[in-house]
C-alpha cells in the first residue's frame, strides 16, 4: 500500500473553500480501480489532502486516466493558492488497527 500526500498551499481564508470543493466529492475518485481512502486535512494556510492506494501501479492510472483529468481540470481552485500543491509519495511500511477494549 502506498500513501499520496498531496500539500495545497490556500491563500488566508480559503481552506474552508478549498475543503468543501473536497466534500463535494468532485472527481468521484473513491470509484476507481486500486483505491483505498481518503482524508483531508484543514489548517489555517495548508490543505493536505492524504489518499492511500493499493500500490503504486493503481494511483499511476488513476493520475493517467480520464477521470482524473476531469477532476482536475475543471478548475476548481482558481484564486484559493497561494502557490503550487507539492506531492509526496510513501510506502505505508507499518499499520496498526484498534484493539479491542478490554479484549483478552
Amino acid at each position: 500500500m502506498i500513501a499520496i500526500f498531496n500539500s495545497l498551499p490556500v491563500k488566508e481564508g480559503a481552506a474552508d473553500r478549498v475543503v468543501e470543493r473536497f466534500r463535494e466529492g468532485r472527481g468521484n475518485v473513491q470509484g476507481f480501480p486500486g483505491f483505498i481512502s481518503m482524508e483531508v486535512l484543514r489548517a489555517d494556510d495548508e490543505v493536505l489532502v492524504v489518499t492511500r492506494w493499493r500500490d503504486r501501479e493503481a494511483f499511476e492510472s488513476w493520475v493517467h486516466s480520464e477521470e482524473f483529468a476531469k477532476a482536475h481540470g475543471r478548475g476548481g481552485s482558481e484564486g484559493l493558492l497561494r502557490g503550487h500543491p507539492k506531492m509526496s509519495s510513501y510506502e505505508v511500511a507499518v499499520e496498526r488497527e484498534p484493539e479491542a477494549y478490554g479484549a483478552d
